[in-house]
């Protein structure tokens, strides 16, 4: 079976065409599988539900996901990579910095069609200004 992958693709409001690294067409063919394995854990999917309601810390989605330190970071790691996850440098009013995450997409779409999957992921309004 034949799969492809795009990342945010799709049209923005005043019609450009974008995705995560600034060129235009799928990232890989092989990335549809990649991106489904991701997604089908229970980990990443209580750490992407955990950021839907906003930036966290890491230390917040451990305490969010119920996992280890070694599995969220792991899962982070792998969600910035595939461009689903941004990180952001956070210094508390003590002075203490540390990383926070946010979710980089506002609609993971998945089709089956013909024999091809294909995973479309669109950037969050902010991302793609």
């Amino acid at each position: 079976m034949a799969t492809t992958a795009d990342l945010a693709t799709e049209s923005s409001p005043d019609g450009d065409s974008t995705s995560g690294d600034g060129s235009e067409g799928p990232r890989t063919a092989d990335s549809a599988p990649v991106l489904l394995e991701l997604l089908d854990n229970e980990h990443t999917q209580n750490i992407l539900e955990a950021l839907c309601r906003g930036p966290k810390r890491g230390r917040d989605l451990i305490d969010a996901c119920e996992a280890s330190r070694a599995t969220v970071y792991r899962r982070l790691d792998r969600l910035e990579a595939a461009g689903l996850v941004a990180t952001e440098l956070y210094v508390d009013p003590d002075g203490h910095h540390c990383e926070t995450y946010q979710i980089r997409m506002d609609r993971l779409h998945v089709t089956v069609e013909s024999g091809t999957v294909s995973v479309t992921v669109r950037l969050t309004t902010e991302e793609r200004r």
